[in-house]
């Protein structure tokens, strides 16, 4: 399991590789604001990425928590506040946390969580031979 913030899953499913998430982490939680963000405000822009990630909602290996106010620690930490809802979450449920976000990566870093981004996504899909070297250098 891990749980994402938006970034990751937008520039996953818009190079066709959102899958790998569920390869790699089985289960994929994300706050209900990320829904929002990415499939709810992103079908209403016509982005295909929102669809694609909402299919994997509707597969169920992508799965909704509900909210919890973070708005400041989200202040205090300067991310938003889906990111400090993410990760939190992960804390919770001591599971790495999957964010691109330089300010939001250093946040979860210093609470002592595993923090994964998009690039590294790509990374270990290569090194665990689910894509090749190849395949993962062409996404970036």
């Amino acid at each position: 399991m891990i749980v994402s913030n938006a970034g990751p899953l937008i520039h996953l499913a818009r190079i066709s590789k959102l899958k790998l998430l569920k390869t790699l982490f089985g289960e994929v939680v994300i706050p209900y604001a990320v829904k929002e963000e990415v499939v709810e405000r992103g079908k209403e822009k016509g982005k295909a990425d929102a669809f694609l990630i909402e299919e994997g909602l509707k597969e169920g290996w992508i799965v909704t928590v509900e909210d919890v106010d973070m708005e400041e620690i989200a202040e205090r930490a300067g991310i938003e506040e889906a990111e400090a809802i993410a990760i939190m979450h992960a804390r919770r449920k001591r599971c790495p946390v999957l964010l691109d976000d330089l300010a939001a990566r250093r946040f979860a870093i210093g609470l002592g969580l595993e923090v994964v981004g998009s690039v590294g996504v790509l990374i270990k899909s290569a090194k665990e031979y689910k894509i090749s070297k190849e395949e993962a250098l062409d996404s970036l």
